[in-house]
């Protein structure tokens, strides 16, 4: 008897009453034992040595049928959520058995694998809040080890077109970020229901990973994503979708399904195969990858899609590697997404996949972000073809030709009107976009085009197209001509992102080059009246500021602003904030879990030369929270701030 037939049977048990189960057992036989191990056959609990964990580690293996014949299959890795193992995950109510005959459907590998990181702490993949970071060992290496451990032993396609993860509530968000990590390993990810941000890395050196700003990780891949209607975490989940729509261009589906924190009912796979044919049509239709690709990475040491990134981090932050190909890259550094400051005194080396002639001499072309410049140097590849850059983390935008190659025009900034950062809601925005072209010298007689759009409709401009004009006389930088831009974006009442994405096409010959970048937005928003100023003076659970601790602004100091007895994020573009010096303070409101969404405050520097009774006026936000299900509620205002002199 097979072990599909005995499934049936086991249904038929369960759904009839009593009488008939005893005909059942007078035609098959009593010992449901038999069943049970025939059933059980259906996956094989394994372990193998793990060089990340010093240790043996387990996994759950399902085998389809027919593997014996030989020939290759994908594999799907599963990941579990809270509390749960490669054998159990109580909350996701698996029924492991009837996964089995979905492992036969598709005819794929499926493999769970162990996310707790030793036995007696229940929380997996050592993430969460700060303070619930407190391992050495990382996920993302044992990942590896894990991939190579069931290529060599299992009959498996070994390419990322063949690859998988689908994860559930901690899983999911490990899913997104795993798969966001090695995007060149891996092609399609499920998220069901999965955590929307969590801190990730090392005791001392962790950054907070929010899904909802790092989809750039993922647009090589298919992805989907799962949301209860009702669950702990629904309205977080829509925060992390509307990130996947802020970010645009996503390969991405979205499901919300009625009912709370779950993958299936009990007793069915119904959800779980969902995810499952997902995965198997994007292993028949693997998504194209994109001609250019850009990641955000936490950690100092990394490698993607054959690129090397060497650097002496070790505060939290990222480093970005954007819009990489063969004519280059760009290389910055962030405190925290989307927009922020760079990294302190960070350094890095970036060596390129091996695409490059070996031996072969290039011209480099580099901007500089701290100074504005182009700076024209020559490279020689190395034997393997690869170049090395050895750069510092304030930003850089790098073209690589040869000569008699193709101009390169980047984005390398931009500028409003009386010097402001921020667009302002309802009314004329004047936006000045600058390009450096980093690749061979533009012919002056022909023409180039730029078409600006944006992900949020919110955005308008003047125009459909606009001109571009060098600064002077052979510079390599290029400004648009003026652009009337209006934006009537109202604050979102949520964390989804409150930037706006602006997406450029640029046209020069028959080459189309295609850029975006970030753009902070002063709402319209009323004045919040009731303000008490840290600046070195305990307000609530802790100082955060640093001053004379009058509770009044004054040059040179650091301060955090409560409204309404709230700390606030802060967004300014005011020349007596020193943006660079600018500090985040991190803190879980607690809804449910001990560790359920960040919420962030801002700790700024005033100039040390701001005159006596100069007024800034910033836009704050504070965040509540609620349950069930767990709610971020953000309230919007703008402040002004009196600055005042130290009295000698």
């Amino acid at each position: 008897m097979t072990s599909s037939t005995l499934n049936i049977i086991m249904k038929i048990v369960i759904k009839t009453n009593f009488p008939f189960t005893i005909i059942l057992l007078a035609i098959f036989g009593s010992p449901f034992c038999c069943i049970s191990q025939e059933l059980t056959n259906e996956f094989q609990d394994k372990s193998h040595f793990s060089q990340t964990f010093d240790a043996q580690r387990s996994y759950r293996v399902y085998l389809p049928e027919g593997y014996e014949n030989g020939k290759n299959y994908p594999v799907t890795y599963f990941f579990h959520g809270w509390g749960g193992r490669h054998f159990k995950d109580d909350n996701a109510l698996l029924e492991y058995e009837m996964i089995g005959e979905l492992v036969d459907k598709y005819q794929v590998i499926l493999v769970m694998w162990d996310g707790r990181i030793i036995e007696s702490e229940h929380r997996p993949y050592n993430i969460g809040c700060p303070e619930q970071v407190i391992f050495q060992v990382q996920m993302k290496d044992y990942f590896l080890e894990l991939v190579a451990h069931i290529d060599s032993t299992y009959n498996t396609f070994t390419n990322r077109e063949h690859r998988a993860i689908i994860g559930y509530s901690m899983g999911g968000i490990m899913s997104f970020f795993i798969a966001g990590k090695y995007p060149d390993m891996i092609s399609v990810a499920v998220n069901m229901t999965g955590s929307p941000e969590f801190n990730i890395g090392y005791p001392n050196n962790n950054t907070l990973y929010s899904l909802r700003h790092t989809f750039a990780n993922l647009k090589d891949l298919k992805i989907r994503f799962h949301n209860s209607s009702a669950g702990e975490l629904s309205g977080q989940n829509r925060e992390v979708y509307k990130g996947a729509l802020w970010q645009g261009g996503m390969d991405i589906e979205y499901w919300e399904f009625p009912g709370g924190h779950k993958v299936d009912e009990r007793g069915e796979t119904d959800v779980f195969e969902m995810a499952m044919n997902f995965v198997d049509k994007a292993y028949k239709k693997p998504k194209i990858r994109n001609d250019q690709w850009s990641h955000y990475d936490l950690y100092s040491n990394y490698k993607v899609w054959d690129y090397a990134v060497f650097s002496n981090k070790t505060t939290s932050g990222f480093t970005y590697l954007r819009n990489v190909s063969k004519d280059g890259f760009g290389f910055h550094s962030r405190k925290w997404l989307p927009i922020a400051p760079p990294l302190d005194n960070l350094t890095a080396t970036i060596a390129t996949a091996a695409i490059y002639e070996p031996g072969a001499k290039y011209q480099i072309q580099q901007y500089q972000q701290r100074d504005g410049k182009v700076k024209s140097t020559t490279k020689k590849a190395t034997n393997k073809g690869k170049l090395n850059f050895e750069l510092d983390g304030n930003g850089h935008e790098i073209g690589i030709y040869k000569n008699g190659g193709n101009p390169k025009l980047t984005y390398v900034g931009y500028s409003l009107e009386n010097d402001k950062r921020l667009i302002r809601v309802g009314e004329e925005n004047k936006l000045i976009v600058q390009l450096a072209n980093l690749g061979e010298e533009l012919d002056k007689s022909k023409k180039i085009t730029l078409t600006i759009k944006s992900t949020d409709r919110s955005v308008t401009t003047d125009k459909e197209t606009y001109s571009l004009l060098p600064v002077s006389f052979g510079s390599r930088l290029i400004n648009t001509e003026p652009i009337i831009l209006r934006c009537n974006k109202q604050a979102p009442n949520d964390a989804e992102p409150s930037v706006v994405k602006i997406t450029l096409t640029i046209s020069y010959d028959s080459l189309v080059f295609n850029e975006e970048f970030d753009v902070p937005v002063f709402f319209d928003v009323p004045q919040f009246e009731n303000l008490t100023i840290d600046d070195g003076v305990l307000v609530k659970n802790g100082v955060f500021g640093l001053g004379n601790g009058d509770g009044e602004v004054s040059p040179g100091e650091q301060v955090m602003v409560y409204a309404n007895g709230y700390r606030t994020q802060l967004f300014y573009d005011d020349p007596y904030i020193k943006v660079l010096e600018e500090n985040q303070n991190a803190e879980n409101l607690t809804a449910k879990w001990s560790c359920d969404g960040t919420t962030i405050s801002s700790i700024i520097k005033i100039a040390e030369n701001c005159p006596d009774n100069y007024e800034i006026k910033i836009l704050a936000k504070y965040e509540t929270k609620d349950f069930m299900p767990i709610t971020r509620r953000c309230f919007w205002g703008f402040v002004n701030l009196k600055v005042k002199s130290i009295k000698k």
